[in-house]
Formats: structure tokens, sequence, C-alpha cells
């Protein structure tokens, strides 16, 4: 990682933004600027332009759900990274839908930190690994496998509308097939990728950007 990179924080709260900032700053990364709304940073004008932007979930999806395109927008260039709190798979899920590039829970060890601006620094996604431990298949495909070819392009729409929250009966009316026929496609997904859950159907597909949410 490059020495005085130039790091945007958009953080509210008081002593973990000051514990980040420190942190960063012991690396010999350079804060451009650290900002308590994404509002407060979209006036500002922050120098150097950020290579990597460090926001809080909450304040992410705030004013709205654009405000990661705003600063995207903004420096088209900055990766964003977004800072959770737990393993809410809502939190990834609204992260990855308003554009961030990476997503870092707070109980992450300080390593992972490097590792993720790292990683945005070198046009990459990343996504904390104690999150992907969570929706790791238990058996099937390999990780090394591309969900977008294991599914068809109907399973694919099927998992879609499971990430948008539709169950069972309303899938079937949206795609004009029989509640049976849908529940069949759901088991055929399950089973290709290894996992027990909807829930871990839309988080396994979300880690690996497979159908396009």
């Amino acid at each position: 990682m490059r020495r005085s990179t130039p790091i945007l924080l958009i953080d509210s709260e008081g002593l973990a933004r000051d514990g980040l900032c420190a942190l960063l700053r012991q690396e010999g990364l350079r804060l451009s600027g650290v900002y308590l709304s994404v509002h407060e940073a979209l006036r500002a004008d922050p120098h150097p332009t950020p290579q990597v932007t460090i926001i809080d979930f909450p304040l992410a999806m705030q004013p709205g759900p654009h405000a990661l395109a705003h600063l995207k927008q903004r420096w088209p260039a900055t990766g964003l990274l977004v800072l959770g709190a737990g393993r809410e798979l809502s939190a990834l899920k609204c992260a990855w839908q308003a554009g961030a590039d990476g997503f870092l829970l707070r109980s992450d060890p300080r390593t992972e930190l490097f590792c993720a601006i790292e990683a945005l620094l070198h046009r990459r996604h990343y996504v904390s690994p104690a999150l992907k431990r969570c929706v790791e298949p238990r058996q099937g495909p390999p990780r090394t496998a591309q969900p977008r070819a294991l599914l068809s392009e109907r399973e694919q729409q099927v998992v879609r509308l499971i990430a948008q929250g539709h169950r069972t009966r309303e899938i079937a009316q949206l795609l004009g097939l029989s509640p049976k026929t849908v529940e069949r496609h759901r088991t055929n997904i399950m089973r290709k990728l290894g996992v027990r859950s909807a829930t871990e159907v839309v988080a396994y597909a979300l880690t690996h950007r497979c159908v396009g949410f």
C-alpha cells in the first residue's frame, strides 16, 4: 500500500472516528478530510482528492439511498469502503445496491482495514472475511465456481426476486409460474450453491456479485 494515500473519512461516532484517524495516520496514510455526514463531505473541498472513502454504514444511506452515488459522482476514482457494525445481511445488501466497493465490519482486526484499502486501490471489491465465513457453503461447488455459470437464467431471476423480499407466491405471479415450479427452482438454486436457506442464497449471490442486484 502506498504511503500518503489520501483517505476521506465520514463517521459521526466520535471515539470510533478518532481511533480510526489515529490508526490511519499511524500507518502513514493521509487524511484528506474527516466529516460527520455525507452532506458535509460533499460541500467541502478535500485535498488531495481521496483515493479511498471510508464511510459509516448508517451515514452511507443518508440523506437517502443515493448518498454513495453522490460521492462517486463527486470523486469518480475513489473506492467506497462501508464500515458496518455487525453481520447484518441487510447492511451488505444496501451497501452493494448503493454502489459500495467494499464492506468492512467494525469488529474486524486492524489488518483487515489495510487489506480492504489495498484492494480498493487496485480496483478490487472487498467483503469482510468474517461475513464471508457466515455464508460459506457447507457443501456443493467450490468457492472458485462462478454462480452465474451455475444458475440458469430463470434461476437468476428467482434469486433476484428473493433478494427483493418476494415470497414464493409473489415470485410465481411475477414470473407466470406455479408456486410448485418456483419451489423447485429454489431447491435447485440451494443445491447448486451449496446453501440451506433463502438468506444464504442472497448472501452468496451478493458476495459474488453474480446476478446484478
